[in-house]
């Protein structure tokens, strides 16, 4: 058999090199298909803490959208509602907002440590965009030995 593989060697080869083809094949495939059927990234966060620590936590995005009545939540476990940051506001698309959340629940009392999400709904997009990474919250409101000051949660679009 001078440097021939047996039948059996050479038919294992291909095997093994047919199945590595069908594999990248049906991942390009998934890729094609998960791109045709996922719409265009429409939410873009700027700035998100990765831990509460402070009074109140900065966030700012921008929507690739416009939307006369956006609505502008921090959600925890299973996309419940903690804290409604903005309802109804108009949004431009391109144009950052900036929000700060205090770590409170919309009755104004701390919310369970946990991690906690950035959830923007565009009614007229029929899109409702969760930012993925999460804002850990150990303790929040009076936690931090002092109540977190009364003010408005998003300020209106600014260009920047």
């Amino acid at each position: 058999m001078n440097g021939s593989a047996t039948p059996a060697a050479r038919g294992s080869r291909l095997g093994a090199v047919g199945l590595i083809g069908l594999l990248v094949a049906a991942l390009i495939l998934g890729l094609f298909v998960y791109r045709e059927r996922t719409p265009d990234l429409a939410l873009e966060v700027t700035k998100f803490p990765k831990e509460f620590s402070a009074p109140t936590a900065e966030i700012e995005f921008f929507v690739r959208f416009d939307s006369d009545a956006a609505t502008v939540e921090m959600v925890g476990r299973d996309q419940v509602v903690a804290r409604t940051l903005a309802d109804s506001i108009p949004l431009r698309a391109e144009q950052p907002l900036s929000c700060l959340w205090d770590g409170l629940d919309d009755d104004g009392r701390p919310v369970e440590p946990g991690r906690y999400r950035l959830r923007v709904t565009l009614p007229e997009e029929d899109r409702e965009m969760v930012f993925p990474r999460r804002l850990n919250v150990r303790a929040a409101g009076e936690a931090f030995g002092r109540p977190a000051p009364a003010f408005d949660p998003c300020e209106e679009p600014v260009l920047r």
